[in-house]
């Protein structure tokens, strides 16, 4: 009897050895076959995670007392998309808050901002405005006022830069603002088009432009008139104003930086000869 029970006693340790062993080789292949966090993302989502963002501490450092911070060079960009938005809704508030006693409205500061009464949403001035900042600006070379800040430059709006491409005089000259901008057989939208160009210097048609009626002369001096133009290879056409710069009888604005604030410098119509 006592070797029957020993004997029992035995099967029963190698019972719970063997059950142990299987155990323990079963949780191993389940920890091997089991990914890390990072490989069981897919690799486009792995490579995708957002770095860690930037403090509000380091954005925010502030700088030592008297000395000037450094120009940041999208300011005038950031401010010349608010001031957009604000000529397309008319906001003569935005206007006035950016005009300073040294603003000049003409050469021999005979008017100000009160004569283009801008309450009046009809007010060229808005169309003006518009058309001179719309395509873009311009660092202002070789100028410096003593209210400018420290490290800032003067912008000038429209760009209508280029080179001549005929042997005439500036008053002759004139930009084409924007891209693709069509110059058409006749004045109005309905005509054919002759070409389209983007930002070169066309001739303007003077004798074409003599011969109009006086209603047609006032209206290609609107943003929605027409302009008679040259092309270089002589061809005639006409050119919608909004999309041309004629420096003569166009509007230009300058900007400057002073106390932290973007002010407009001038808005100016012509050369002033």
């Amino acid at each position: 009897m006592k070797s029957q029970q020993f004997f029992i006693i035995i099967l029963i340790a190698l019972g719970a050895i063997t059950g142990s062993t299987l155990a323990a080789i079963s949780y191993l292949n389940n920890r091997e076959s089991v990914p890390n966090d990072q490989s069981s993302l897919p690799e486009s989502t792995a490579n995708s995670l957002p770095p860690n963002p930037t403090s509000d501490l380091e954005l925010n450092t502030p700088t030592e007392p008297n000395s000037s911070p450094e120009p940041n060079p999208n300011a005038f960009s950031q401010f010349r998309l608010r001031l957009l938005d604000a000529t397309k809704r008319r906001d003569a508030n935005f206007i006035r808050n950016i005009v300073t006693t040294k603003t000049r409205f003409s050469f021999d500061g005979s008017i100000n901002l009160d004569a283009y009464n801008i309450d009046d949403t009809q007010s060229l001035f808005w169309q003006y405005m518009e058309k001179a900042i719309s395509t873009g600006c311009t660092i202002e070379p070789d100028t410096q006022l003593p209210e400018q800040e420290l490290g800032s430059d003067i912008w000038v709006c429209p760009i209508t830069s280029g080179k001549p491409i005929y042997d005439f005089g500036w008053q002759e000259q004139m930009g084409i603002l924007g891209e693709s901008v069509n110059v058409r057989s006749e004045p109005g939208t309905g005509a054919s088009i002759v070409t389209v160009l983007s930002k070169e210097l066309v001739k303007f048609d003077a004798e074409i432009f003599n011969k109009l009626p006086q209603r047609l002369q006032e209206e290609a001096n609107s943003p929605d008139g027409w302009t008679p133009v040259v092309l270089k290879n002589g061809k005639k056409g006409w050119v919608q104003n909004r999309f041309v710069y004629h420096e003569p009888r166009d509007y230009r604005v300058s900007f400057i930086r002073s106390n932290g604030e973007w002010q407009i410098n001038y808005f100016l119509r012509g050369n002033g000869n």
